[in-house]
C-alpha cells in the first residue's frame, strides 16, 4: 500500500503532542520499514520545516529535522496547479487538508495516514490513524 503521511504525523512526533505522540513513533518504527510506501508532499515539508525552524530557532537544526522526515519517505510529491484547481471544486472543511487529497489521488496512491480522519472521510481515499497502519498492518 502507498501512503500520503499527513503533516500532522510528522508535527505530533516532533512537538511531542500529548495522546499522539507515541502513535506516531510507532508509525514512523513502522516506516522504516516500509519506507517504499510512504510519501510526503512538498507543502508538508513546508509546514514541518516552518515548525522546526519556529520550535529551534536554528536553521541547521530545522534542516536536520526535515532531512530525518524525508528519509522516512520514499517520495516528496508535489502539489500540482490541477491538485489546486480540483481541490476548489471539492466539498472541503479545510482547503488544505483536500490538497493533499488531491495531491494523493493524481500519485495514484492508495490511503492517507492523518490523525485528522474526520478532515479526510469521504474524499474517494482511504484513510487511517498512523495507530491503525501499525496495529492492523492495514
Amino acid at each position: 500500500m502507498r501512503i500520503l503521511v499527513d503533516t500532522n504525523v510528522f508535527l505530533d512526533y516532533l512537538l511531542k503532542r500529548e495522546g499522539q505522540w507515541e502513535d506516531a513513533f510507532q508509525f514512523f518504527i513502522w516506516c522504516r520499514k516500509h519506507r517504499n510506501q510512504t510519501y510526503i508532499t512538498s507543502m508538508s515539508m513546508r509546514d514541518i520545516e516552518y515548525a522546526a525552524h519556529r520550535a529551534t530557532h536554528d536553521k541547521a537544526e530545522a534542516n536536520r529535522i526535515l532531512s530525518g522526515v524525508y528519509s522516512l519517505c520514499s517520495k516528496v510529491i508535489g502539489v500540482s496547479a490541477d491538485s489546486a484547481i480540483n481541490a476548489i471544486f471539492e466539498d472541503y472543511s479545510d482547503y488544505e487538508d483536500q490538497l493533499q487529497v488531491e495531491a494523493a489521488k493524481e500519485e495514484l496512491l492508495d490511503a492517507v495516514v492523518t490523525n485528522d480522519i474526520k478532515g479526510f472521510a469521504n474524499k474517494g481515499i482511504a484513510v487511517y490513524t498512523p495507530g491503525q497502519i501499525v496495529n492492523f498492518q492495514v
